[in-house]
């Protein structure tokens, strides 16, 4: 065919094959998502990536309600028990330190990474639900940390630091109060289902969930306009010693060494407090699961407003005044805890110990991620910062379980106020900070 009649063939064709794909939907969907993406793609991106942080917090704490079964089913002592987080702290902070550095040599892959989180995370409570014997318990709480503390924090702050440098404490704030946020529906989420479904049952529901979110990361990551773009700019592989060096001279900066010493006190000063209240709780209010649900949720809640607001102050004015009040707020409420003892006053209380418990950590990472910004090191500062932290947190839970052992549950307020009040002293010596301080 030639001329006119192969023209008219080309239209026929073309508006045939539009028409099947309008019947199927095909180019309707995959048009509206598109549009969506290109309108409002920064934001589902960085959306994606705070909800992916909820869900783990979601799960991580809600297995702290689960914690009192598990310590009266499996016949656990106070320091078998301490041990639990001891694991998963601990090998969360070994594996972070690396796991940071690598970050930064593979910054193009952090979609990557963060979907492999979601994973190993899933994966880990399934295990867990599976097998619920106390040594592949351990196993899979090493997973666990691994996968959240050393994979997803090195990767997502250093997405959401590089992407918003201006308002960098109020993004990672943000980051920090949807854990609170994951937090607090966990808690109260897995509280009300433990009247209903066995804990297994609830830990196993964790793996399909987590495949899910990975699957929204990586097509919404890929394709928000920005984002995707955002991440092949840093394709670039550094020699591993030239980014050695670089950490190395950085690692220089006082500011920065009372940063970790800040971070490494910090996780001493929470005592394993989210594993140990709900036992508190059990063993001396007399409270079942949903009650125990509700006040972890009450502790978590109070953070999602205030995460963000102390962050946004941050940014406005200086880290340090907001990293004193913060560590000075947490020793304060922990002695008026300990001297409550129970009731209406301690409820109120535990609301309150959230409103301070949250925030600091974050700011430490912003205050870091100051210090070191423009030299692409983002991954290493937070693999760094939360390892050393983990470490500490990781210790925190067995030592305040051998001081309960001997002188009862209410020693675990009292040792918060001592390490807090001590961590707000290392606070008062950090130089001012902000966004301009990067050298």
């Amino acid at each position: 065919m030639t001329g006119p009649s192969w023209y008219g063939f080309c239209v026929v064709r073309n508006q045939t094959k539009r028409g099947l794909s309008q019947m199927l939907g095909v180019n309707t969907v995959t048009s509206r998502i598109a549009l969506v993406l290109e309108k409002r793609g920064e934001r589902i991106a960085a959306a994606s990536v705070i909800a992916g942080h909820a869900l783990h917090h979601a799960y991580d704490h809600g297995l702290y309600v689960i914690l009192p079964v598990i310590y009266t089913e499996l016949g656990l002592t106070p320091v078998t028990a301490g041990l639990m987080d001891t694991v998963r702290r601990v090998s969360s902070g070994v594996v972070a330190i690396g796991g940071g550095f690598l970050v930064d040599q593979l910054q193009h892959r952090r979609t990557l990474i963060l979907c492999l989180s979601m994973v190993t995370m899933g994966l880990s409570y399934l295990i867990m639900g599976l097998v619920p014997a106390y040594l592949l318990i351990l196993f899979a709480l090493g997973l666990v940390g691994i996968s959240h503390q050393s994979l997803w924090h090195p990767s997502a702050l250093s997405l959401l630091s590089q992407r918003y440098p201006e308002r960098r404490g109020f993004m990672i704030s943000i980051h920090r109060s949807s854990g609170n946020l994951g937090d607090a529906i966990g808690s109260f989420a897995v509280g009300a289902l433990m009247l209903v479904l066995a804990w297994q049952g609830i830990l196993l529901a964790a793996f399909p969930a987590a495949l899910g979110v990975a699957l929204l990361l990586w097509f919404v990551m890929r394709r928000a306009p920005g984002w995707e773009g955002f991440e092949t700019q840093s394709k670039a592989r550094r020699h591993a010693g030239e980014q050695l060096r670089s950490l190395r001279e950085l690692l220089r900066n006082k500011g920065l060494l009372l940063l970790f010493l800040l971070a490494g006190v910090s996780g001493l000063g929470q005592g394993g407090f989210q594993l140990w209240l709900p036992i508190y709780l059990q063993e001396t209010q007399g409270m079942g699961s949903f009650g125990i649900g509700l006040h972890m949720a009450l502790l978590t809640s109070m953070g999602i407003t205030t995460g963000p607001l102390v962050g946004a102050l941050s940014d406005r004015f200086s880290r340090k005044p907001i990293i004193v009040t913060v560590l000075a707020g947490k020793a304060a409420v922990a002695i008026l805890m300990a001297l409550a003892g129970g009731g209406l006053m301690l409820s109120v209380l535990v609301g309150l110990m959230g409103a301070f418990m949250f925030g600091g950590h974050a700011l430490i990472d912003a205050g870091a991620l100051d210090l070191g910004e423009g030299r692409r090191l983002e991954g290493s500062l937070v693999g760094l910062l939360w390892g050393n932290n983990a470490l500490f947190l990781g210790f925190a839970p067995f030592i305040v379980g051998l001081l309960m052992t001997s002188f009862g549950y209410s020693t675990l307020f009292w040792y918060m106020a001592v390490m807090n009040g001590l961590g707000s002293l290392v606070a008062l010596m950090l130089p001012a900070i902000s966004r301009h301080s990067a050298s």
